[in-house]
């Protein structure tokens, strides 16, 4: 395992941080309630996509 460099995962689909925003903006959710099921759910992607844009738009970037 030495000498293999680990890149950092790849931003998600802008189209789905979109998504993912637009519900949370909508919904109201608080920052420490997000629950990506329903997250996911009410914006039509899948779970692990909508975790992903959740720790990417927490992240600021």
């Amino acid at each position: 395992m030495s000498g293999i460099a680990m890149e950092p995962p790849a931003a998600p689909p802008s189209w789905a941080v979109q998504r993912v925003a637009t519900v949370i903006e909508r919904q109201g959710i608080p920052v420490p309630i997000r629950d990506a099921k329903r997250i996911a759910q009410k914006a039509g992607v899948s779970k692990s996509l909508a975790r992903r844009c959740i720790h990417y738009m927490d992240s600021g970037k």
